[in-house]
């Protein structure tokens, strides 16, 4: 099981560091899930194009595009990893578990933290990996009246909706340009083909 969450781990980083390349190929499809609501799966087609196990480093590459991707140790070895492999990334970025003010200083980042084994995401048309994430971004605006809180990360703007009252009433307390520590849930399901 460790070796199968270091591959989904080491590719679900591919999804992310992916839109801090041009143009990467990212379709998306939009499923209801009980106790969160609508939610966007997004896939990602990508060809393992290197891997340094001594680095914890793969290379991922779709069409031209190439981007690094490291592993960190609590995720295993990288020994089912191999170049030429074909992989299917589909990722759910759901449910935002926190919010508070960052640390002073703080840059935007992405803190892949443990994997989860709650239920957030169990009907899923497909058996998705559930971990949770801290992001760092710089806080831009919150709707109360949708509850839509608006924020730039490393992969630039982005937009989620807040439904938890106690996570609402923190975020109002935000001002434009804030840095600002997000928790998500999110899923991840990898196909080799």
């Amino acid at each position: 099981m460790l070796k199968q969450i270091s591959l989904i781990f080491a590719v679900s980083l591919a999804v992310g560091v992916a839109g801090c390349a041009t143009d990467p190929t990212v379709t998306s499809r939009t499923v209801i899930v009980a106790g969160v609501g609508p939610v966007e799966i997004e896939q990602l087609d990508v060809e393992i194009a290197d891997v340094n196990a001594a680095e914890r480093m793969v290379i991922v590459r779709q069409g031209r595009q190439t981007w690094p991707v490291a592993v960190p140790e609590v995720f295993g070895d990288l020994q089912n990893i191999n170049a030429g492999d074909r992989v299917q990334i589909r990722r759910v970025e759901g449910v935002i578990l926190g919010a508070k003010r960052a640390r002073k200083g703080a840059k935007p980042a992405i803190v892949y933290t443990e994997a989860v084994s709650g239920p957030s995401f169990q009907n899923l048309p497909d058996k998705f990996v559930v971990r949770t994430l801290t992001l760092t971004a710089r806080f831009e605006s919150f709707d109360p009246a949708t509850g839509i809180v608006s924020y730039v990360g490393p992969l630039g703007p982005r937009t989620r909706t807040v439904s938890d009252p106690g996570i609402q009433d923190g975020i109002r307390r935000l001002r434009r340009g804030d840095m600002v520590e997000l928790t998500f849930a999110e899923g991840f399901h990898f196909q080799k083909y």
